[in-house]
């Protein structure tokens, strides 16, 4: 799965956000934000599986936003 994120830093700690979630977590790095982000990302995505009636479907959608946000001077891949 991929996801949007945004990274800044906030005095002495990085600051990783899930833009789609609202999901967020901090390191001293940037790697160290991005890595407890998964983490905090694979977490939240399991409580919701946890917490959705069993009657409910759940399945994936694919999207495609590369197309968007490619020409954005913002963008790292």
């Amino acid at each position: 799965m991929k996801t949007l994120i945004e990274v800044h830093r906030e005095g002495k700690y990085y600051v990783a956000i899930d833009l789609l979630t609202h999901v967020a977590d901090q390191g001293f790095t940037e790697e160290e934000a991005i890595r407890n982000l998964k983490k905090g990302l694979e977490e939240h995505y399991k409580l919701l599986i946890e917490l959705s009636p069993r009657d409910h479907k759940l399945t994936y959608i694919d999207i495609e936003v590369d197309s968007f946000v490619k020409n954005s001077a913002s963008i790292i891949s």
